[in-house]
């Protein structure tokens, strides 16, 4: 019994067991973390994968991509839980493309509608048309399959997809809690800022937006791919706040001007969008490659960069959700895009319930 204990203490290394991080703490990364998507890979042996790279990227895009996927993660029941799903907040008709038709994430409750679901499910599936799956992204079991499956999967779930965020924890914590080489190959992404209420000495509430600046600097640093972006702000309180006159316009010019967007949309609520259009706004601008708009509904207002200090107008939506055309034309140079963003209606604040999802 000695020797055989003499031969382990010999041949065998005894490491101490790495204590498990406590339920109650945010799971953020290790500095000793080390990275689990593969590099390389041994000879294909599906047949899948003897395709070249090229058709197997269209048929994963296909399958998995050009989706909005909800990712989120939440304190429940004394731990912390991962949450996703796909966003069913505008049905098959409603497209990006359509200025008043499309809804923007402040009209998003997918993940509660999920819940919903999935909880009735099994008590009274008399009451929805489908079945909980219609939630669920359906790449898992691919993703596990083999190892060039998750390396390629896991590529197209972040870049092909529009990532929606609204949990405020996650948005502060970024690059803490989603590794960096999946932050980089996100393309397009949405994200809602919930202003928070402050109570001040006089008692009357005041709205801060003090994690706006942290928020969009970790996506600045981290997304370095990122192309098409939505800012959207909610206000869950009756009283508003002039984000045209506070901080939140001058954190998304920085935003807009470090960054190679070819799609912008802030969403302002309504409270501040409308006085916007009626009141603070300079006449109507037209491009001469413009076709000249009627009504309201054809034109949407833009915050123009151009210049150095930002400028809003109410410009036509022929290249609508992209960047219209620079103004005022200069050396007959009329095909220049304008920089800056679309500023869109948005939350409307609690006295009227979001519209459900739609589900097929």
């Amino acid at each position: 019994m000695t020797k055989l204990g003499a031969w382990f203490r010999t041949h065998l290394v005894f490491r101490p067991v790495r204590e498990k991080q406590s339920m109650d703490q945010p799971p953020f990364f290790t500095s000793t973390r080390r990275p689990i998507t593969p590099t390389s890979f041994d000879t294909a042996t599906c047949l899948f994968f003897r395709l070249p790279y090229d058709i197997r990227s269209i048929i994963l895009t296909m399958a998995f991509g050009e989706r909005v996927l909800h990712m989120d993660i939440a304190h429940e029941e004394e731990t912390w839980r991962w949450k996703g799903t796909v966003c069913n907040r505008n049905g098959p008709r409603q497209l990006p493309s359509m200025r008043y038709a499309w809804l923007g994430p402040w009209n998003d409750n997918c993940m509660q509608q999920m819940e919903n679901h999935k909880r009735n499910w099994s008590t009274r599936p008399h009451a929805y048309r489908t079945g909980p799956e219609v939630w669920c992204i359906g790449i898992m079991g691919f993703l596990l399959s083999c190892r060039q499956a998750y390396a390629e999967g896991i590529d197209v779930l972040f870049s092909d997809n529009y990532i929606s965020i609204q949990s405020q924890f996650l948005l502060s914590h970024l690059p803490k809690l989603i590794p960096h080489n999946r932050l980089a190959s996100i393309t397009s992404l949405e994200i809602v800022i919930e202003a928070r209420c402050v109570e001040q000495e006089n008692r009357r509430p005041s709205y801060n937006l003090d994690h706006l600046e942290l928020i969009l600097d970790n996506i600045v640093k981290h997304c370095g791919h990122l192309r098409r972006f939505c800012l959207s702000f909610a206000i869950r309180e009756f009283y508003g706040h002039a984000h045209l006159e506070g901080p939140a316009l001058p954190l998304a010019d920085a935003f807009c001007k470090a960054t190679q967007l070819r799609i912008m949309k802030v969403e302002l609520p309504e409270r501040d969008y409308w006085p916007a259009w009626d009141y603070q706004l300079q006449p109507k601008h037209d491009h001469p490659r413009e076709e000249p708009s009627k009504s309201r509904k054809d034109r949407s207002l833009w915050r123009s960069l151009d210049s150095e200090k930002p400028v809003v107008h109410k410009r036509a939506l022929d290249r609508y959700p992209y960047p219209p055309l620079k103004l005022p034309v200069t050396h007959g140079d009329d095909t220049r895009e304008s920089q800056g963003y679309w500023l869109c209606q948005g939350d409307v604040g609690p006295g009227l319930p979001m519209r459900p999802c739609y589900v097929p």
